[in-house]
Parts: C-alpha cells; sequence; structure tokens
C-alpha cells in the first residue's frame, strides 16, 4: 500500500497484523523518484490505486529493500547517514516501479508531456487546488492550451485534469470533516467558495454528506 498522508485516517492494526512502514518528506520523495515518463504514469496509477498485491520475486525483493533502508537508518554512523538512506530508496523505488510495471499496463509519453503533468500534479500537491480549481489556470501556468492539458492529462493518467483536480479537493475537505479541526465554515473560507449553500451542495455531490454549515 503506498498512500499519501491525508488518504489516511486513523488506523487500528489487528494482533496478528504485521507491517513496515516507511514515512518520507515528499522533498526526500523527489530526490528518490526516477525522472521518467513511468515515473509520473506509475505515481497517479498509484494515486487511484493504492493498494496492489505482489507475489515470488517481488515480494521477496521488496521486503529485502525495506529492511535494508530500516538497517542503514539505524546503523550508518550520523555523517552520511542521510545520503546512505537515500541511496537504499531510490533502490526501493525502482522496485516498486519494476513490480507495479509488471502488473500494470501504462501509456508511455514523451518526456515533455510526462514534465508536463508531472509539474500540474505538484501545483495540486502544493495546495493550489484551494483557491483556483479551472483548467485553464493551470494551463496558463504551465504554459498550453487547456485542450493540450487535457490531452496530456487523458494520455498519461487516463483522467482529465478537472478530475485530478476535484480529487486534490476532495481528500482534504474529507479529511478535515473528518477530523473536526475546522467549522464548516472555516473549511468553506480555507476553499474560497462564494457561499454556504454553494459549499453545500458541492460537499453533498462529491461526498454524499450533508453540510450543516454553522458548525
Amino acid at each position: 500500500m503506498i498512500a499519501m498522508a491525508s488518504h489516511v485516517g486513523h488506523i487500528q492494526p489487528s494482533d496478528n497484523c504485521q507491517l513496515y512502514q516507511l514515512l518520507l518528506p515528499a522533498d526526500q520523495q523527489a530526490v528518490c523518484m526516477p525522472h521518467s515518463s513511468y515515473g509520473t504514469c506509475g505515481w497517479l496509477h498509484l494515486f487511484m490505486h493504492p493498494i496492489f498485491q505482489l507475489k515470488g520475486d517481488a515480494l521477496v525483493i521488496l521486503e529485502h529493500d525495506f529492511k535494508d533502508v530500516a538497517f542503514r537508518s539505524e546503523h550508518t554512523p550520523e555523517a552520511y547517514r542521510r545520503e546512505a538512506v537515500l541511496q537504499s530508496m531510490c533502490t526501493l523505488y525502482l522496485d516498486i516501479m519494476n513490480a507495479h510495471a509488471a502488473l500494470f499496463e501504462h501509456e508511455e509519453a514523451t518526456q515533455r508531456s510526462a514534465d508536463i503533468m508531472s509539474r500540474f500534479i505538484q501545483m495540486l500537491e502544493g495546495g493550489s487546488y484551494r483557491e483556483n480549481r479551472t483548467v485553464a489556470y493551470y494551463a496558463q501556468r504551465l504554459c498550453v492550451t487547456p485542450k493540450h492539458l487535457h490531452k496530456i492529462s487523458t494520455q498519461i493518467s487516463g483522467r482529465t485534469p478537472s478530475y485530478w483536480i476535484q480529487q486534490f479537493t476532495i481528500m482534504e475537505i474529507r479529511h478535515l470533516m473528518m477530523h473536526g479541526k475546522l467549522s464548516s465554515k472555516e473549511i468553506m473560507g480555507k476553499f474560497g467558495f462564494d457561499n454556504a449553500s454553494h459549499f453545500s451542495r458541492y460537499v453533498s455531490e462529491h461526498l454524499g454528506v450533508n453540510v450543516n454549515n454553522g458548525k
């Protein structure tokens, strides 16, 4: 299972649960991620399908990689610990991508298309969807037309740019509502909705819940 932190709510493992867990900051993920069109395609597929089953050699290899990262984190001298751990993480990422590529088909994209899509997703990861949820805005920032961005997104991910904007928006709204740290009115303001009824309709349509805008 590979997921963004905001995808994950409260986890309560069972008594017989065996789990390896790696939490990697976004800047370190960027260092480890190979620069290829598959890197972008694979990440987007994992976003939609964060759980996949491994068997045979892939399972053995990735289990070894996880243990190696943990070992280097605990036993490497401090002077070069970060570099050693990141090198191990690069190997882990490559093996994950190999395992993922063997399980799922993906359409190859040019490096330029992959770069544009990667920059688009990076803008969303940075939270730009809170104030800007139109395809035209992102196309302008990326120096392409909305039609071209639509073509690239559909080719690489099988989804439109609007889908990705909506997914990031819904994901954070759900996270904020589940944890109850902000009122509905505060969430509405955070995402720049024009009025309470617009926000209520949006949440009802995409999350299937009714909003009490006074709380």
